[in-house]
């Protein structure tokens, strides 16, 4: 099992977008992802197939305002993963990619507590990284075998629908 876990953010509106600062996020969360899977492939392939799970973010489901590098970066790691899986398959290596949005982490605490942001989700709450690693742990499982090149969400429905959450 690999889990690419890795990566970073950079918040500036496209007119300041400052090009280094967008080139390092995508080497991190995109390159760092691929090298992963580049250097993991051949020795799952030896063990006769595996399970690559990708984290991405619900950025690589929608746009986030003045996220420019950081949703580039999720959407290509979305792009990225169902390539994997389709390259790999045939190896038995399976590759899904998980996208989780509005998880407290030390990433998305911007001043402690719920936010008002968190409780326009369908959910009306943050999660939890348990809540993102029993979705892990699942598709590490071979309960998961037949689960190839999917993406899951795990942000309390903040993309399944137009609430206007994302309005800044």
């Amino acid at each position: 099992v690999l889990v690419n876990n890795a990566g970073i953010l950079d918040f500036a509106p496209i007119p300041d977008v400052d090009v280094d600062r967008f080139r390092r996020v995508l080497e991190v969360n995109v390159v760092g992802t691929m090298l992963g899977m580049k250097h993991v492939a051949p020795s799952m392939r030896r063990a006769g197939g595996g399970s690559i799970i990708n984290i991405s973010s619900n950025a690589g489901l929608v746009g986030l305002p003045s996220a420019a590098a950081y949703v580039a970066s999720k959407w290509a790691v979305r792009g990225l993963s169902k390539t994997a899986a389709i390259d790999l398959g045939g190896w038995g290596i399976r590759v899904t990619s998980v996208h989780p949005g509005g998880i407290h982490t030390p990433m998305t605490d911007f001043g402690g507590g719920e936010s008002a942001w968190a409780r326009r989700l369908p959910l009306r709450r943050m999660g939890q990284p348990e809540e993102v690693a029993a979705v892990v742990a699942f598709l590490a499982s071979d309960e998961a075998s037949y689960v190839t090149g999917a993406e899951w969400s795990v942000d309390g429905g903040a993309t399944s629908g137009d609430r206007g959450i994302f309005d800044q």
